[in-house]
């Protein structure tokens, strides 16, 4: 439970904001027990802001490197994901689990979820709890007798699964989870509000009598709680570790001494509840009239159950060791009979004869009514800053004040509003469940954390190195030394094993030499560091094979001969011609070669003869009608992009002529390789224009919308095939086809009109204002051909040739969109993406 024990005061308000250093006692002064708590807090405080400073990354858990403190281990189901043993820090806090073998339904305050499945983030809660002697009996001293003994502050924990209501807004992972708005409402503190309003004095009414004084009016000094016991559920907020309450219909409980009065549920019989300890002040225990709460230790971490469930009953009589509830606690004890760790926690009753209290804000809408405490006290709460719309409440939030025999309690003047005192809450991602239930894998949110004293391998020289490769072959040495150095911080650390070896990769690296010792992953060679913290070795590489990429990593090993740290890579080569640039100058032929060893064999293959193309060229782009009349859209070097066509332009074909070798490629009909789309006006069906004409509408009865607003793209059914031969109509190429129903579709464009013309329910469309206005004499079609699926085989070099498609604009006088067919980007295969426009014609 969080701190609920019986206090002189739990929260200070001195003017100077600033964090005190310590408690200074003073010779013969009284030592409150609030004064010893405020040391510890201020030691806390300072020991805590250190580690977070010096650990950083807020709302992350940061381990010991190499720890397995809560380390995911994957699972089908996130109740049998595992939990690592060990410790980490939350914001300074040391979290710590000392389970072996725990999962999240086996952690101390257990998690049964099947689901959400993966993807699924599991998330770490922690809070500072209130270990009662109650609940741990072994911090009762049996010397003290009666007297009751000190508690203890524990930072206590849960693990839980958590994905966003909507689902995630992308792939989650470790870097991005904490950025979802779900997360972000999660972990974000309460903002709900409370202010305590003591009784003002009523005035004289007789001068010679003396008036009564306000406030506070019990002649005894308490410490009141005041904690959010329910409420109405906010379905906006997630609930993955308790629901969020909004301000309307909030509840609330109270307590004249913090609610520390709580005893062990021992045996149960009906309504009577046998309980241990007995009563050591009968002032303060279970009496008549008052509430007692079935709780466990687990409600203050996961409080779904006890939110869920209500659990508050007045109590009908009470000795030293049996509290007999009212009937209404039949069902929930018979619910807890025989299970261990359940206890029952002292309640006041408040002036209402309830146990809790039911906030309105029928008198304003970001403030609740003044709730009566009794004695002289009143509270009303708040939505915050943020107003009711924000307001968010848990189940356990708390405030507390002093209130004195003087009248006085301790709250600030002018009983401003104060946000929960309390519990603390922290949360942090662990690990990310993605995978499938038979192969589950986890990716780890923890961050790793370094210690002053570990060691550090660093880079010092050597890498990068390139060396001629001699025809004899054999194992060259590199000119340059390799050095690497391992660290202490600043500290260069003597005597420590440095192993040489091959990185482990696919095809295997070479083997080579260190020191003239053989690396071959058998017994690879280790040097140790000189008092500079240095390793120097040299490194030969194996001239048999001059074209590999040849490498070698120092890594640094521990007192038992495992890696520590990650390792440093070299990388080595020898220069050939393959393996050096060749940058183009005025030689055509040569333009393409990226390195000598290529510009030496393009001459070689062109010695003698004409240079062989470096790539298909589109000649002609010829569109035919249903009676064969062709429209070409190549005219001398220009290529007529934009151009207006009949709407049946093309209601026999399309042709591509292409310029080069036959073109080798195996099409199929079915195949995208040229594709023919046409953006027809949206909405396209009636059924459309009826919804979005209804649909946006507005409420004062004005016509919305009227007509297409916007283009949708449909990619005509047809076939596409190479044609080895020019013929007419078409020349040698790719012919692309329409469908049956794709060649109806153009030769009937006058009747549909692409979608404008209106066929059903006229009336109803003009009665909700249709007009079907703009309407466009011409619809735009979009012809591609993807380039790297039309090639063909150079005659001589045996080599693939692509078709180069893409051409740079120029405006011109035909249609001021037109493409140079000369000028193409020079690239292997690029497509052609060309436009030109269908006039749909009279109705």
């Amino acid at each position: 439970m969080t701190i609920r024990n019986d206090a002189t005061r739990r929260t200070l308000r001195p003017v100077d904001q600033r964090r005190p250093r310590s408690v200074v006692p003073r010779q013969g002064q009284v030592l409150l027990e609030a004064d010893i708590d405020q040391q510890s807090g201020h030691l806390l405080d300072r020991v805590e802001t250190g580690a977070d400073d010096t650990f950083g990354s807020g709302g992350r858990l940061v381990v010991p490197a190499g720890s397995t403190g809560f380390e995911v281990t994957p699972a089908a189901k996130p109740s049998g994901c595992g939990i690592g043993p060990g410790h980490g820090y939350l914001g300074g806090w040391l979290v710590e689990n000392v389970l072996t073998g725990c999962t999240l339904a086996s952690q101390p305050h257990p998690r049964a979820d099947s689901t959400p499945t993966a993807p699924v983030l599991l998330a770490l809660k922690a809070l500072v709890r209130h270990v009662d002697p109650v609940e741990e009996p072994a911090f009762a001293d049996p010397a003290l007798g009666d007297a009751q003994a000190s508690g203890r502050a524990l930072i206590d924990w849960q693990v839980f699964p958590f994905a966003p209501a909507s689902g995630w807004a992308g792939t989650p992972e470790c870097a991005s989870v904490t950025a979802e708005p779900d997360w972000q409402k999660l972990v974000a503190p309460s903002t709900g509000t409370l202010t305590v309003i003591p009784d003002s004095s009523p005035p004289a009414s007789d001068p010679c009598s003396l008036a009564p004084a306000g406030g506070y009016s019990r002649s005894e000094n308490l410490l009141y709680r005041i904690e959010v016991h329910g409420g109405s559920a906010r379905t906006d907020f997630p609930s993955a570790d308790g629901p969020r309450y909004g301000l309307n219909g909030l509840k609330i409980k109270m307590s004249r001494r913090n609610a520390s009065v709580m005893a062990r549920i021992t045996k149960l019989s009906g309504t009577d509840v046998t309980v241990e300890p007995p009563a050591l002040d009968p002032l303060n225990w279970f009496a008549p009239g008052a509430y007692a709460e079935v709780v466990s230790a687990h409600d203050d971490v996961d409080p779904r159950d006890a939110a869920g469930t209500e659990r508050l009953f007045r109590v009908a009589r009470a000795t030293d060791t049996v509290v007999t509830l009212e009937s209404a606690a039949a069902a929930v004890l018979t619910a807890v009979s025989g299970q261990h760790g359940w206890y029952l926690r002292l309640w006041d009753a408040l002036p209402i004869g309830d146990g809790v209290a039911t906030v309105s804000t029928a008198g304003h809408p970001n403030l609740s009514q003044v709730i009566d405490l009794g004695d002289g006290l009143k509270v009303q709460l708040g939505a915050g800053s943020g107003g009711a719309a924000k307001a968010v409440f848990r189940r356990g939030d708390y405030w507390t004040f002093a209130a004195r025999a003087d009248g006085t309690v301790d709250w600030p003047t002018g009983s401003p509003h104060e946000t929960p005192h309390g519990p603390v809450t922290r949360y942090a991602p662990l690990a990310v469940l993605t995978g499938s239930a038979t192969a589950p894998e986890a990716e780890d949110c923890r961050i790793p954390l370094a210690t002053l004293t570990d060691r550090t391998l660093l880079y010092r020289g050597g890498d990068g190195q390139a060396i001629p490769a001699p025809a004899e072959g054999g194992f060259v040495p590199l000119p340059a030394l390799l050095r690497v150095a391992v660290m202490r911080g600043k500290t260069p650390v003597e005597g420590a094993r440095v192993r040489w070896s091959r990185p482990v990769a696919e095809p295997p690296r070479p083997f080579c030499h260190i020191n003239g010792q053989n690396v071959d992953g058998n017994d690879d060679p280790f040097v140790v560091t000189g008092a500079d913290g240095l390793c120097e070795v040299e490194w030969a590489i194996d001239a048999e094979q001059p074209s590999a990429l040849h490498q070698v990593q120092a890594e640094l090993l521990s007192a038992s001969g495992q890696p520590e740290g990650q390792p440093v890579v070299f990388t080595a080569s020898f220069r050939t011609a393959a393996a050096t640039s060749y940058q183009a100058g005025a030689c055509q032929v040569l333009a393409e070669a990226k390195t000598v060893q290529e510009a030496l064999d393009k001459l070689c293959l062109n010695l003698g003869g004409a240079a062989e193309p470096e790539t298909l060229e589109i000649t002609s782009i010829r569109l035919v009608d249903r009676q064969e009349k062709a429209i070409d859209l190549v005219r001398e070097e220009l290529i007529l992009n934009g151009l207006e066509v009949p709407h049946d332009a093309f209601a026999i074909g399309i042709g591509i002529g292409v310029a080069g070798p036959p073109i080798r490629a195996e099409l199929q009909e079915h195949d995208p390789i040229v594709e023919v789309e046409l953006d027809l006006p949206y909405p396209t069906t009636d059924f459309d224009r009826r919804y979005w004409a209804a649909a946006s509408r507005p409420p004062e009865g004005r016509p919305g919308i009227t007509g297409p607003f916007g283009f949708r793209r449909v990619r005509l059914d047809g076939s596409v095939r190479v044609l080895p031969e020019s013929g007419e109509p078409f020349e040698a190429g790719l012919v692309w086809r329409p469908s049956r129903s794709a060649r109806q579709f153009l030769e009937t464009i006058p009747n549909h009109r692409c979608g404008y013309a209106t066929l059903m329910d006229e009336g109803e469309l003009k009665e909700l204002g249709w007009k079907g206005t703009p309407e466009y004499p011409r619809v735009l079609c979009r012809l591609r051909v993807r380039s790297a699926h039309v090639w063909s085989t150079r005659p001589r070099r045996k080599e693939r040739v692509y078709l180069n498609a893409e051409h740079l604009g120029i405006a011109d006088g035909a249609t001021e969109r037109e493409l140079l067919r000369s000028d193409r980007d020079p690239q292997r295969a690029a497509d052609l993406d060309l436009f030109f426009y269908l006039a749909i014609g009279e109705r």
